[in-house]
């Protein structure tokens, strides 16, 4: 009996697959392998030859088949791209002799314009062999960078401002600052420019920081004035005011009834500036030099006057009190009494008497021919007394307004050296009067003031 052992043709398969060997020629087979069964199933990393023995009975052959394993193809379809909407790119694939792209393709390269990303992958084939692998075209959306610096500002000296830009999301001012947004105090005006960008696009734009100077304030010089006064302020410096008591004029009148001092706010092209006035109240001038005043010969009297600010007396001196120590029988002093504005007069008189042992000499039995008359108070308001001085006899005490026109006429009887009249004058209207004594034809006259 004869035995031929067929092993089967040779087979090519590819790297990571596994092929069927079956022998034929007898009833018993062994592979090298060690599997005794007809059929056998390998997957050889490399080429390999596989021997059968087949038997019949004790008659035997051998036969082999070889599996030739070829290798994967190395398929690259290059590296990943990024696009902008709208661009192509091409793309490459490589490693075998035959390619098929996932868009249904054969070429190696292909032009691809994808309006999304896009993952695209190419089966390579080298040998019979396939392998595949993939490339992803990024696809970013068009940028257009429009860059804005916001609008032109003006600004007043010394004040700041914010300038904001807009138009992508990266940024960087002339001042080399990065940031969106920028404080800046420009001295000057100032043109700021700013370069937005997006990724490789940009674009520049301005904006302009007007700085307008303060105003020169200037509320007047300091005013003085009398209570129940007015004063004119002005000032100047600007095109609009505003007064601290709410007047919007450049000039205005005030008739403060005490010292105050007034600010106001000048404006010009948005900008102000402030300046202050002092408007010092003094009140009227009421001279009065003090009563008439009796001493004895040596002694000395201090004469207070009042009614205002500055004084000078006759005697030269400027204090409100003067010490005197008079010789003559009958002294008249006089001060100038001054509120810085206006002055007026006032006149007392101190009598010097001849005393003895403390006591004052009766001098009816020898009459003094010096004759005076004191008006106190002076300025008055209802009730004036009058003090006449050295009249002897029946005398007229007569009151006369400024046009000439006796109001009050009254006779006095002196009963010693000095007798003393009050009137009431409260119903006269107020301002100025004429007080007259007449005695033997020769009149003695003084000015009263009602007030």
């Amino acid at each position: 009996e004869t035995v031929t052992a067929n092993a089967g043709n040779d087979v090519s398969i590819c790297e990571g697959e596994s092929t069927t060997l079956t022998a034929s020629g007898g009833s018993n087979y062994e592979w090298s392998t060690g599997e005794i069964t007809q059929s056998i199933t390998v997957s050889p990393n490399n080429t390999t030859t596989y021997t059968v023995t087949v038997s019949e009975g004790d008659v035997s052959d051998s036969d082999s088949v070889t599996v030739t394993v070829n290798p994967l193809p190395a398929a690259n379809a290059g590296n990943d791209v990024t696009i902008t909407e709208g661009e192509s790119t091409t793309l490459t694939a490589s490693g075998g002799s035959d390619y098929e792209w996932s868009n249904g393709e054969t070429a190696q390269s292909i032009t691809v314009n994808p309006s999304e990303t896009t993952v695209y992958s190419v089966e390579v084939t080298s040998n019979g062999c396939t392998s595949s692998d993939s490339v992803t075209v990024t696809v970013e959306p068009s940028v257009t960078v429009i860059a804005n610096a916001g609008n032109d500002v003006s600004i007043c000296e010394g004040e700041s401002t914010t300038l904001t830009a807009s138009g992508g999301s990266n940024y960087e001012w002339s001042t080399g600052e990065t940031t969106q947004s920028i404080t800046v105090s420009p001295n000057n005006t100032t043109t700021y420019t700013v370069t937005v960008s997006e990724g490789d696009v940009s674009d520049s734009d301005s904006v302009t920081v007007t700085v307008n100077p303060l105003p020169t304030a200037n509320a007047g010089n300091d005013v003085t004035i009398e209570n129940g006064a007015s004063a004119t302020l002005v000032a100047s410096g600007g095109t609009s005011y505003v007064w601290s008591n709410g007047e919007t004029s450049n000039n205005i009148i005030v008739s403060p009834n005490e010292t105050i001092t007034y600010s106001v706010n000048v404006y010009s092209n948005g900008c102000f500036s402030t300046d202050s006035v002092t408007v010092t109240v003094v009140e009227p001038v009421n001279a009065y030099a003090g009563e008439d005043e009796e001493i004895c010969i040596g002694d000395t009297v201090v004469l207070t006057a009042s009614g205002g600010i500055e004084y000078l007396w006759s005697t030269g001196e400027t204090t409100q009190s003067i010490e005197v120590s008079p010789v003559e029988h009958i002294n008249e002093y006089s001060v100038i009494v001054s509120n810085g504005i206006s002055s007026e007069t006032a006149t007392v008189n101190v009598i010097v008497n001849n005393c003895q042992d403390g006591l004052e000499v009766d001098e009816e039995a020898e009459p003094n021919p010096i004759t005076a008359i004191n008006i106190y108070p002076n300025p008055a308001q209802s009730t004036v007394s009058i003090k006449m001085i050295g009249f002897t006899g029946v005398s007229s005490l007569q009151l006369f307004d400024m046009a000439g026109r006796i109001l009050i006429n009254k006779a006095i009887q002196p009963t010693g050296r000095s007798v003393v009249e009050e009137l009431n004058v409260s119903n006269l209207p107020r301002g100025f009067y004429l007080v007259s004594v007449l005695q033997n034809g020769k009149s003695y006259s003084k000015r009263l003031i009602l007030n």
